[in-house]
């Protein structure tokens, strides 16, 4: 019994997960980076903040997530405090004015601000200087990606192109951690999904959101789960 628990526990946290890169992975990101009850971890749109708890729960790191959404910062609070969480600390503001002294030993990028370069520049506000970015980005899976893919998700460069312009900044990948077509389909599907859906019962007369929903799903199965991933990157500075 206790296997089904920790099976349903592993679920619930993957439902409050904002990524295609599952728990396991995650997981095995943070063992590869070498995570302990002495690093600390700062996420930067940390969402509900899942990564800091999971991360929290089996390296007993300390850490600190900031999110301007109130909503996800509020949920992730709650999570934490009945998981009985007190090392890791939820923060809602703009990740672009967050101020923050301490150095860490992981800096979590689940979003892009601005450029690629803005948001590597970001992240070693924060870092230590043999730390680690944990950098989350889409990906194409082909060198040129469909004309509606690109406009719908903006600029998608494939695998080899993300890696030069890490280089060109200065970092080399050390790690990385992929998607699973199960993971896009939690997120397409059972969280945004149903999130759309809550809204339209709300406002069945709201076209335009009747029209994104549609769109939505259109895009996954005809572009994005074809052609588009995402992985969380380890980045270490090369020189």
């Amino acid at each position: 019994m206790n296997i089904y628990r920790e099976y349903l526990k592993a679920i619930e946290d993957n439902e409050y997960l904002i990524s295609m890169v599952p728990i396991d992975q995650i997981l095995r990101f943070g063992y590869e980076a070498g995570l302990n009850e002495n690093s600390r971890v700062l996420d930067l749109c940390c969402g509900y903040g899942t990564v800091l708890k999971v991360w929290n729960e089996a390296f007993n790191v300390t850490g600190v997530g900031v999110d301007r959404d109130e909503s996800f910062i509020s949920i992730g609070r709650q999570r934490l405090k009945e998981a009985e969480i007190d090392k890791v600390t939820l923060v809602c503001d703009d990740v672009t004015l967050y101020k923050d002294d301490e150095k860490y030993d992981v800096v979590i990028l689940s979003e892009t601000i601005g450029s690629i370069a803005d948001t590597l520049r970001l992240g070693e506000r924060f870092l230590k200087k043999d730390g680690i970015l944990a950098y989350q980005k889409l990906y194409s899976k082909v060198k040129n990606p469909p004309r509606e893919l690109v406009e719908f998700d903006g600029e998608v460069l494939p695998l080899s192109a993300l890696n030069h312009i890490f280089n060109e900044n200065g970092y080399q990948m050390v790690s990385m951690a992929g998607d699973t077509d199960s993971a896009w389909e939690r997120y397409v599907l059972a969280w945004s999904g149903q999130r759309n859906l809550e809204r339209l019962k709300d406002d069945p007369s709201d076209t335009s959101l009747r029209k994104w929903c549609d769109k939505w799903y259109e895009m996954y199965f005809d572009y994005r789960r074809e052609y588009e991933g995402q992985a969380l990157f380890g980045l270490k500075r090369a020189v």
